[in-house]
This record gives structure tokens, C-alpha cells and sequence, in this order.
């Protein structure tokens, strides 16, 4: 559990490493019994493993100063500019990332000035939701690229998941585990839903998008996040919905990766375009090393460094696009 993380710093289990086929590893995959109308989905057979707290995402970095640069609100609350006349924004993501090391920055000083403006962007957070009595969405509260105000993704889902399991984790907050578990829900495929990011596909891998109105794109750094946070509530409830969806994403990317991996180039940012960057190249490799991690199966290490291997031949290259 993530609370006992801060007391216990080094994973407590471990199991027999895989090889790089996954049909070798047995039992690696079952399908899960589908409600009526509704398509399973295939899902991996690890035991999820304890992580230390330094080597989850975007904790263990260097302290956050207490002021930071940068748009916000008099609150202090971050804020992003959007479009041409660079109107000032909530994003749900920025939010969620600054809370996280706002929380971590606060466990490495001592300092409650951390906490407090953690605080302050939960109760944002709070405040641009849509919350109902069973589910949380927490959508871009702003229209972008045509697309429609209140559109939601996988990425910022995943990572407020993250903040508010780890507000609990810290601190003990009965009302942010609360909100984390009313995240859960959305991750059920509901394809009369118009408010979703979760899809199912036809070979049955389940897919956490990080576009709206039908992109089905498939990013791989959103739905690692999206992965990331069912991993924060599972370890600090043992829930076993959480468990279930991150297992089934995990699979996907088990099967999927080789989809991402351009040999002797820069990752793929998503399945919908050749490209990539070295941002999310770097962020590709950081993400399979914690992948790894919470499975215990060192295939996902082993393609971080043959990403990592892709990007020498690249620089070797020229940097060639």
C-alpha cells in the first residue's frame, strides 16, 4: 500500500522473471467474464508489485521551490495560456503534475507550505469536475482544436487519480480517497457514454485514449498514465476494479509496444502518426522502467533499453528527423 510505502522504501515481493515472448509466460493472460453487451478484454497475469515512493512518476525530483514561475491565479493555482490571444486556463493535467510534487516536495522538507497549495489545487480540481454520486470525470473545462468544452482524456484522468490517492496516502484524507474512488468508474467501457476514453477493440485490448470525440489514436505516454494512476488507488485500497483495468492496460502494451518502437528512431508518440519527439521518447523509457516495477517483469526494462538504444542510433545518425 502506498501508506506503507513511507515506512517500507523497497519492494516486499518478487517473481520469476518472463521471457521476451509473452505467450511464454503462463498464465499471462485471461479473459475476464463481460456483463451482457459488453466485449472483455484480455488482461495480465502478474502480482503487482510494492514500489517504493521515490521511484513512482514524478516523485523523488529535486524539491519544488515554494513560488513558482509561471501563469497563476491569485491563489497561486497554476494556470496555462490557450490559443492565439493566450487566454489563461485550468488544465487538469498541469494540476495534477504540480500537486503530485507538491506533496512529494512536502514529504522531502517538511515544509507545510507544500501541502497547502497542494490543498488549493485539489479544491480546483474539485471545482472544474463533473461529479455525480458514482462517477468523477475531471474534463478540460475549455474548447480546443473544434473539439467540444468538458472534453476528458486519459492522461489527466490518470494522473488526478495519482494525486488524490497519494493526498490520502500522505495525509490520510478520508474525502480525497473518496474522490479517487468515484475515478474508478469511468474506466467501465461504456460506448453510450459522451463523456469516455476507454476503449475495447476488436481483438480485445483495452485502450485508455487520450483524445476526444472519437480519436481513437491510441498514445502510449497518456494511457501509461492512465495505468499509473489505477496503480496509486490499488495500492492504497487493494481495489480490485483497479487492479483489473491496470492489468488489462498492461497487457495491451505488452502486446502493443512493438506497434510504438521504430528501429533506430525516436518512438512513436501514438499509433495514428509515424513521428515522434524526444520528449515522449524519454518519457517512453521512464514510464516501461516503472511499468516494470509495479509488474515485476523485466520486459518492460528490457524495451526501455532497446528504446534507449534506438535513440544512441539515431543521434549516431544525425538526428534525422
Amino acid at each position: 500500500m502506498l501508506a506503507g510505502l513511507l515506512l517500507v522504501p523497497t519492494p516486499t515481493a518478487s517473481l520469476a522473471r518472463s521471457t521476451d515472448k509473452p505467450e511464454a509466460r503462463p498464465g499471462a493472460v485471461v479473459a475476464l467474464a463481460a456483463k451482457p453487451k459488453k466485449r472483455a478484454f484480455q488482461v495480465g497475469g502478474w502480482e503487482l508489485q510494492t514500489v517504493s515512493w521515490n521511484k513512482l512518476r514524478l516523485n523523488g525530483m529535486r524539491p519544488m521551490p515554494i513560488k513558482t514561475i509561471g501563469p497563476q491565479d491569485d491563489k497561486g493555482v497554476p494556470m496555462r495560456p490557450l490559443g492565439p490571444r493566450q487566454k489563461l486556463v485550468y488544465n487538469p493535467t498541469v494540476l495534477a503534475q504540480q500537486g503530485i510534487r507538491r506533496l512529494d516536495t512536502w514529504r522531502q522538507t517538511g515544509k507545510r507550505v507544500h501541502l497547502r497549495y497542494a490543498r488549493k489545487i485539489a479544491e480546483k480540481l474539485d471545482e472544474i469536475a463533473i461529479q455525480g454520486k458514482k462517477r468523477r470525470w475531471q474534463p478540460h473545462d475549455y474548447q480546443r482544436g473544434g473539439k467540444s468544452h468538458g472534453w476528458v482524456n486519459a492522461n489527466s484522468h490518470g494522473l488526478v487519480l495519482s494525486f488524490l490517492s497519494r493526498f490520502n496516502a500522505l495525509t490520510g484524507s478520508a474525502g480525497r480517497l473518496a474522490d479517487a474512488k468515484l475515478m474508478i468508474e469511468p474506466f467501465r467501457n461504456r460506448e453510450d457514454d459522451k463523456l469516455w476514453f476507454v476503449t475495447i477493440t476488436p481483438t480485445r485490448h483495452i485502450w485508455f485514449e487520450h483524445w476526444p470525440d472519437g480519436r481513437f489514436v491510441h498514445t502510449l505516454n497518456a494511457h501509461l498514465n492512465a495505468l499509473f494512476g489505477l496503480y496509486d488507488y490499488w495500492a492504497v485500497t487493494g481495489s480490485k476494479a483497479a487492479r483489473r483495468y491496470f492489468l488489462g492496460g498492461a497487457q495491451t502494451v505488452r502486446a502493443k509496444l512493438h506497434l510504438f518502437r521504430r528501429e533506430g528512431k525516436l518512438s512513436r508518440y501514438s499509433l495514428s502518426g509515424k513521428s515522434g519527439s524526444l520528449h515522449y521518447h524519454h518519457t517512453h523509457i521512464h514510464q516501461l522502467r516503472i511499468l516494470a516495477r509495479m509488474t515485476g517483469d523485466d520486459w518492460f526494462s528490457r524495451q526501455a533499453d532497446k528504446f534507449k538504444q534506438d535513440e544512441r542510433a539515431w543521434r549516431a545518425a544525425g538526428r534525422p528527423d
